[in-house]
């Protein structure tokens, strides 16, 4: 592995680890809450976040470590998935 592949993944896993974080924090203090001093929401601080791992996919793409075709097969077996075994989208089946 070289050694701007190993940096690309290891940035991506940190900012997996940052996304998560922030998610915790949208549950303990609420979307629309920002910290003391802070000129964002939870939610927009996670939007940030959630910006910054788009742009590591982007560098594992360019790196030809994952591809569109790849990531869109995954991402539509994710979203059946859900159909079945989560709630995410039993309303829209009204």
């Amino acid at each position: 592995m070289n050694d701007p592949l190993r940096e690309i993944l290891l940035i991506t896993q940190e900012e997996c680890a940052e996304v998560t974080q922030a998610i915790s924090k949208c549950f303990r203090f609420g979307l629309d809450n920002a910290k003391p001093n802070k000129p964002l929401t939870n939610a927009e601080h996670l939007e940030g976040e959630i910006g910054d791992l788009l742009a590591m996919i982007d560098l594992l793409k360019l790196y030809n470590v994952v591809s569109d075709q790849g990531l869109n097969k995954a991402k539509q077996a994710k979203i059946e998935k859900l159909k079945v075994w989560s709630n995410i989208y039993k309303d829209q089946e009204k």
